[in-house]
């Protein structure tokens, strides 16, 4: 997956080959120490491919080094072949195979990395937060045409989809989102996604709250928290009636 990137007796430093991403060899070197993407073989595949010169957590390693380097399209897949350094760290491909890559993947395989990175961002906040701060909202993601399931969303005004997310506050990090169509409510799916983030924390001895806006002032979620025994926030504005 990832090349030895200790040795460096095949890299010119002499002003020959030259990189504009020398600081990829840290970056490597980080990712690899701590085996971040060391479960990316268990992803499944749809793959019918016979001896595949790339394997899927190959291609896996390349998008996400191109986009942590600050290369988001397709097209900047040959940053990473023609670099002489990114070149000999990683076993990059071309961007037709990258391409072709995207055909493999099905329901299945989008679960699977949702639930790694929902496990690499929990263990972080388990490991580094004592009062944790859940905050849940939507967002917006604006179309422009006829996409599937885009749909106008009256809270934002615009066409588009509507996905929802949780954070942790002390840290920033996303622990959970869900791709939702622009006909989604503000709230829709939010207690799926909450038991999604709740069976990775390690709540033992530690505070755990929620913080929302009117959108989620529903006795179902209310109900929920208190069985769950976290602490709760809605923000509201402009309601008329407010029971407690």
């Amino acid at each position: 997956m990832i090349q030895s990137i200790f040795n460096f007796d095949n890299i010119n430093f002499n002003g020959g080959n030259i990189s504009c991403d020398g600081g990829s060899i840290l970056l490597l070197s980080f990712l690899k120490k701590y085996n971040l993407l060391s479960s990316l073989d268990d992803i499944p595949f749809n793959d019918t491919r016979r001896l595949p010169k790339y394997s899927n957590s190959d291609i896996v390693t390349q998008i996400v080094l191109r986009n942590l380097l600050g290369y988001f399209n397709q097209a900047d897949q040959m940053t990473l072949v023609d670099d002489p350094l990114l070149s000999q760290c990683i076993n990059a491909c071309s961007q037709p195979t990258l391409s072709r890559f995207f055909d493999r993947i099905n329901m299945k395989t989008n679960m699977t990395i949702k639930e790694h990175i929902q496990r690499l961002g929990c263990d972080y906040v388990n490991r580094h937060v004592e009062n944790i701060i859940l905050d849940v909202d939507s967002t917006k993601t604006q179309t422009h045409g006829h996409q599937e399931v885009s749909a106008y969303i009256y809270h934002y005004g615009v066409n588009g989809y509507h996905p929802m997310m949780i954070n942790e506050y002390n840290t920033k990090l996303l622990l959970s989102s869900n791709f939702r169509t622009g006909a989604a409510y503000s709230s829709n799916g939010f207690i799926n996604e909450l038991k999604e983030v709740l069976a990775h924390l390690d709540r033992k001895g530690k505070a755990v709250s929620m913080r929302g806006d009117s959108a989620f002032y529903n006795t179902e979620f209310m109900d929920y928290m208190h069985h769950e025994d976290i602490q709760y926030y809605i923000r509201a504005k402009a309601m008329k009636r407010f029971k407690i």
